[in-house]
């Protein structure tokens, strides 16, 4: 109930750090936005929550299960997800070099998890805000009951999602999360490392910090079964000027947009209808999300600063390919 109730009242935001981040450049006078970058203290906020700030606001939230399950709060733990991996066995081979090559993860992703044991049956317990999850999902080590399995993530315009988590064999200290996507009958996978042996103690300073520069921006609302309502969502890259909206009116409505309409003295008026139930839809003030995308259409037209960003985002993928 409370995983559910965070979705419903917590949109899923990377938009904001993008802004935030920008602004605080432009405040520091530096040049260098890589330098900037490595000096940069990220900040979360209830307004603009990413996956870690989902992550960590659950588990403040699940504090209150102290009252039934004493000492529960010191089990509670975030832990990190490597995405996309293109070997499992090459990835969890680096298990013991974490600690003394670090720069070569990424580490893009966290959630939160509780591990457990049952008469000797090993488990763990992984609640994902960050990807809309909206169960919690049980990973048993013997793959037996109560372990979930396979499960339908989302169904729309054709489009299903099916997830699986399973431990894997590298004494427990990995989960390996399988996503299904098919389409017009042809299906996608996609293969995630969340690694369970140790708590995450670094996710704000790695993960956040790793979201401000990645050069995909969305800004979503769900409902409590994680299906997506409305939002807004965007690539950093030159020359782009449009964006996708979309939003609740006699079904799901998507519709592209160009940033640079929103910077006109008159903005149309058809666009301002569905900005209007988007941002309704987003339970944001009135006039908000306008003015979000305002901003970031100011960002979108600095050169200068786009190639440098876009410079971070390469030499991190650089880094991240030496693993």
């Amino acid at each position: 109930m409370e995983l559910q109730k965070l979705l419903e009242e917590h949109n899923y935001d990377t938009v904001g750090n993008f802004l935030d981040f920008y602004d605080n450049f432009k405040e520091s006078h530096m040049r260098s936005v890589i330098e900037f970058f490595h000096s940069y203290s990220p900040k979360l906020t209830p307004d603009h929550y990413t996956c870690v700030g989902l992550a960590l606001e659950l588990r403040h939230r699940l504090v209150k299960l102290e009252k039934s399950y004493p000492n529960i709060k010191n089990h509670l733990c975030i832990v990190s997800c490597e995405e996309n991996i293109e070997s499992v066995d090459g990835y969890t081979a680096l298990r013991d070099t974490f600690d003394t090559m670090p720069s070569t993860l990424e580490k893009e992703h966290c959630l939160m998890c509780l591990k457990f044991d049952i008469n000797g049956r090993s488990g763990v317990l992984l609640c994902d805000p960050g990807y809309h999850v909206a169960r919690v999902v049980t990973v048993m080590s013997d793959r037996a009951y109560p372990h979930t399995g396979w499960f339908v993530q989302s169904e729309e315009s054709g489009v299903r999602k099916e997830y699986n988590y399973t431990l894997c064999s590298s004494k427990g200290a990995f989960v390996q999360w399988d996503e299904k996507t098919t389409k017009n009958g042809s299906k996608e996978e996609f293969t995630g490392i969340v690694y369970v042996e140790r708590p995450y103690l670094t996710a704000v300073d790695v993960t956040e910090r790793r979201n401000i520069i990645y050069p995909f921006r969305s800004l979503l609302s769900r409902d409590q079964k994680g299906h997506l309502i409305a939002g807004v969502y965007f690539k950093i890259k030159p020359k782009n000027d449009e964006f996708t909206v979309f939003y609740q009116d006699m079904g799901k409505q998507r519709v592209k947009m160009n940033f640079s309409a929103l910077l006109q003295p008159e903005i149309e008026e058809d666009n301002m209808r569905k900005l209007d139930i988007a941002n309704e839809q987003l339970r944001m003030p009135k006039g908000k999300l306008l003015g979000i995308l305002q901003r970031c259409a100011i960002i979108l037209s600095d050169d200068h600063y786009l190639r440098e960003t876009l410079a971070v985002e390469n030499l991190i993928n650089v880094m991240s390919e030496n693993n």
